[in-house]
């Protein structure tokens, strides 16, 4: 769409990495970005929304801008905690001996079907969602200094991300929302969301 290529790295190696396990995230990232000359803006959904800053500065490419989709926002400075103390609580009652279910099984079994009635795409993204360990979220990852000096922008799907679009929007970025979607809306509704990410784009870097 509008001549940008869109690359989605595979971060399933996650589950099985040594610590700290977010690292193995931002080498996916790089990896995938190695044949990249031109300018990239880096786009996080739920969980990876605190991995951004450290996962740009490990980019070998340049990088254009940072959106957020449906995240949490990582601190100025210092280390962002990957689950919020109240969630990382509900986390730890879902846990079994250190390990967490798989991400569709956190809210239910019949909340997926919700999400995503299709039943092709959603057994593929079933088999996405590894268990991981309880101690990836009580993990913090540490905060690149300035970061938040980049072009930044925020996506707001759901309103359980309502406080992080209304910290985007203290912080002067651009934010964008949309109603009557939910929190899975990337892979059920992509063309929507991607108009949007690219005048999200506009607004911070122009329409290059």
């Amino acid at each position: 769409m509008r001549g940008r290529e869109a690359v989605v790295p595979s971060l399933l190696g996650i589950a099985d990495a040594p610590a700290p396990r977010w690292r193995r995230g931002a080498e996916a990232v790089r990896a995938a970005l190695a044949r990249i000359a031109r300018p990239v803006v880096l786009v996080g959904h739920s969980g990876a929304g605190p991995l951004l800053p450290s996962i740009a500065d490990t980019l070998p490419t340049e990088l254009a801008a940072l959106i957020f989709v449906d995240a949490f926002l990582p601190p100025a400075s210092g280390e962002a905690p990957l689950a919020p103390p109240e969630f990382l609580d509900q986390l730890r009652a879902l846990s079994t001996e250190g390990l967490l279910p798989p991400w569709w099984r956190w809210f239910g079994e019949d909340k997926m079907r919700e999400l995503v009635p299709d039943r092709a795409l959603r057994e593929v993204l079933e088999q996405e969602m590894p268990s991981l360990p309880l101690a990836y979220f009580e993990q913090g990852v540490p905060v690149p200094e300035r970061w938040s000096e980049r072009p930044c922008a925020f996506l707001l799907l759901t309103q359980a991300y309502g406080e992080s679009a209304a910290d985007a929007r203290r912080r002067s970025w651009p934010v964008a929302e949309i109603a009557d979607v939910q929190h899975l809306a990337p892979v059920t509704d992509p063309i929507a969301i991607t108009k949007v990410l690219l005048n999200l784009e506009s607004a911070l870097i122009g329409s290059a």
